[in-house]
């Protein structure tokens, strides 16, 4: 009923004009869930709804030239975890929300090839989109799970000695390939040119080693501190599989720790990094 719902309703916003393209999740030629751009009212039938919608489509929406490209209303299929990216980009004023027909959906959690529900969802909190954010919302009605948050995986690298934790990320610095892949599929790294393709000045090597691939994940974590929603894209798509998202739920626990936010939960509130109070607490400044 779920997939019948949103080819229905992309076929009526398409239809009447709404918007002019639809962004949502459909299955390539080998039988893998890929985004798909929809145009024609009668090519909805491309879309696809199931445990694999891995993609966070709001990436689609942070690139300025495809949004150039595709004058006129977009409408985006969303699950929670895209929803919170979308929340940031528009605290950022990244996006024009009255372009945006936003179609929420129920998302019960995605599995693996194995049938296994990934872990990122497992400490996912936003099942049911925001009635009040959405301007669709397909699927039966989820409780909010409330639930603390567990950092326990982030404890055990703190509690390591310091020469055991750089050995420890060292391992996964050795063999990054400097592909990217992280960069380019995160739906909040959006700059026009990215520090890391400067040459004048150069600040980091372009060629893969060791030193230059850890200052390349310590400046992509700092640009993502109190902007990060651990929508997990980055470590899904690493190809040498490191765990990034320790990285990023570092730093997520630490801003929650010391300025008691969460990124994504709210549009009209700012990274701490981004804003001045008067009142911000200084006790842990050195």
């Amino acid at each position: 009923m779920i997939i019948k719902k949103i080819k229905t309703t992309a076929k009526d916003l398409l239809t009447d004009g709404s918007v002019s393209l639809i962004i949502g999740y459909g299955i390539n030629g080998p039988g893998d869930v890929t985004p798909v751009f929809i145009k024609d009212p009668d090519d909805v039938e491309k879309l696809v709804w199931n445990d694999q919608c891995y993609y966070n489509l709001i990436r689609y929406l942070s690139d300025r030239d495809f949004i150039e490209q595709n004058n006129g209303s977009i409408g985006i299929i969303i699950k929670g975890c895209d929803q919170k990216s979308l929340k940031v980009l528009l605290s950022e004023s990244q996006v024009n929300r009255d372009k945006i027909k936003v179609i929420g959906v129920t998302c019960k959690g995605l599995m693996d090839s194995d049938g296994n529900v990934l872990a990122k969802c497992e400490a996912c909190d936003v099942v049911y989109p925001d009635k009040d954010f959405c301007d669709v919302i397909i699927g039966e009605e989820v409780k909010k799970k409330e639930k603390e948050k567990d950092f326990s995986d982030i404890d055990e690298i703190d509690s390591m000695d310091l020469p055991d934790r750089k050995k420890f990320w060292d391992n996964f610095f050795e063999r990054c390939l400097r592909c990217y892949a992280c960069r380019n599929i995160c739906p909040l790294c959006y700059c026009k040119e990215c520090i890391m393709d400067q040459h004048n000045p150069q600040w980091v090597l372009p060629s893969a080693s060791v030193v230059g691939n850890r200052l390349f994940h310590i400046v992509r974590a700092y640009h993502l501190t109190g902007r990060c929603v651990d929508c997990g894209e980055c470590e899904r798509v690493c190809p040498i599989g490191m765990p990034l998202r320790k990285i990023n739920r570092k730093i997520i626990k630490v801003v929650k720790e010391r300025f008691d936010f969460e990124s994504g939960k709210d549009q009209e509130q700012k990274s701490p990094l981004t804003r001045y109070r008067e009142n911000d607490s200084e006790d842990f400044i050195i």
